[in-house]
């Protein structure tokens, strides 16, 4: 009976190598538990085959159980960023009145990344040093990629390429303006001024973009009274957070887990003009699965349902077979080709188009035509056709887009985009690869599968 368990579990060839003994990983979990982190003794670090580095766990764990507890002043969120006077002195001891000059100019994420940048130049001064230590060093998102290969990327990935780039670029310049006119004697920030680079920053916009969870703290603090306060270089939102170790749990799709942030009854709205670390040290956030996972194996949780083009563009990983993938085109692409085809849209058609909003979200799945472009194509074909009610149509497209005659008229236009995405695959055959474009490879290989999907059809 022994032996004979012992020979199946030698069959078991287990996908990860556990590393909690790696001295990072020992200085980041003694860290954790010396500033009051709760997790999961089941829960270890380990390097897995498929997904790099994550989360073993060595016994079962089951629907409900709470994976970590972090208290609030063990996370990186806004309250951290405006309770840290030095970084803020960068705005405020200035020649220029920056919170008016910037005012509403950049995101959250920005100025998150920013504060990361400032806290890794600190180095070991400040209190996430060992936290900062155990992130990545770079990361497998096509942004990296060198611009000669680049040129035989598909469009769509360039485009979130050309957006990220135009943000971090826009940023940065405000951040090296903002560094320029500081004025402060501290030898801290007059250091950070001469070293701040655009690597730095890179660095630290895509530490933020691939590691940060949402985190809401409006019931905890008050945020609409900023005025003089950094917050109000910001354009959107602060729901965003670094929650060291929570960040190494990789995604899976089929993992569902739900945050709870545990707040203490007499902690609501506080001013920010009040706050202070030790205010929020009985704020706790905290992570629950909803899965089971078996002894050994990777614990998952779900970052969002999300097709493959925002997964490699902005975590850096690809998921085989996913559903939510699917090709796009633009209205502009669609018009030019329909001319080739001396079809041009009249102006009624247009007004139509445009007040339906079927000029946007066109693109092929593995279902077929999108309701807008499935819509888009009917007001070409049936629009002057006095028998037919268009609208009513484009209303019942959900239950009937698998129509032919439709698909026939853009089959051309689909066969020529096949024929690029092959070519530009053809072309990369020949580059070194490495994580980052075969990635980029595995989608634009899903792209292909799903156009010759519909031309078949």
């Amino acid at each position: 009976m022994g032996r004979t368990r012992r020979r199946r579990n030698k069959k078991k060839a287990r996908d990860f190598c556990a590393c909690d003994d790696q001295e990072e990983i020992i200085l980041l979990n003694s860290w954790l538990s010396k500033h009051g982190m709760r997790y999961n003794d089941k829960l270890h670090l380990a390097v897995f085959q498929e997904t790099g580095r994550g989360v073993l766990t060595k016994k079962k764990i089951r629907s409900g159980e709470e994976l970590m507890n972090l208290p609030l002043n063990l996370t990186i969120n806004v309250t951290t960023i405006l309770l840290d006077n030095l970084f803020c002195n960068i705005f405020f001891e200035n020649s220029k009145r920056c919170l008016v000059e910037y005012k509403q100019s950049i995101s959250f994420q920005s100025l998150m990344a920013f504060y990361l940048a400032f806290l890794r130049f600190q180095s070991d001064n400040t209190k996430w040093h060992i936290y900062l230590e155990s992130l990545p060093k770079d990361y497998s998102v096509p942004y990296f990629l060198p611009n000669d290969v680049k040129l035989n990327i598909d469009s769509d990935i360039l485009s979130v390429i050309s957006k990220q780039k135009d943000i971090i670029d826009s940023s940065y310049s405000i951040f090296e303006n903002v560094l320029l006119s500081n004025v402060s004697v501290h030898n801290t920030i007059r250091d950070f001024k001469k070293n701040f680079s655009l690597a730095d920053y890179e660095w630290a916009y895509f530490t933020v973009n691939t590691r940060c969870v949402f985190m809401d703290l409006t019931k905890v603090i008050d945020l609409k009274n900023v005025e003089n306060s950094i917050i109000t270089l910001i354009n959107d939102n602060t729901k965003i957070s670094l929650c060291p170790y929570l960040d190494m749990i990789n995604h899976s799709p089929n993992a569902r887990n739900e945050t709870k942030l545990l707040v203490s009854k007499n902690i609501e709205n506080v001013n920010i003009n009040s706050l202070s670390e030790d205010l929020f040290s009985d704020v706790q956030f905290s992570i629950y699965t909803k899965n089971d996972f078996d002894p050994y194996t990777q614990v998952f949780i779900c970052y969002g349902d999300s097709h493959n083009l925002k997964l490699i563009t902005e975590y850096g990983f690809f998921l085989p077979a996913n559903d939510l993938d699917y090709v796009s085109f633009t209205f502009e692409e669609v018009t030019l080709f329909l001319k080739t085809k001396t079809i041009k849209l009249s102006q009624d058609q247009l007004s139509f188009i445009n007040n339906h909003g079927l000029s946007k979200d066109l693109y092929i799945d593995s279902k077929g035509l999108s309701y807008n472009f499935y819509g888009l194509l009917l007001v070409v074909k049936y629009y002057y056709d006095q028998s037919t009610d268009v609208s009513r149509l484009i209303y019942s497209a959900a239950i009937c887009s698998n129509d032919n005659n439709l698909n026939d008229i853009v089959a051309p236009m689909v066969r020529d985009k096949l024929l690029s995405i092959k070519e530009s695959l053809n072309k990369l055959s020949n580059v070194n690869k490495c994580v980052i474009l075969n990635n980029c490879v595995e989608l634009m290989c899903q792209y292909v599968r799903i156009l010759e999907k519909f031309i078949k059809c």
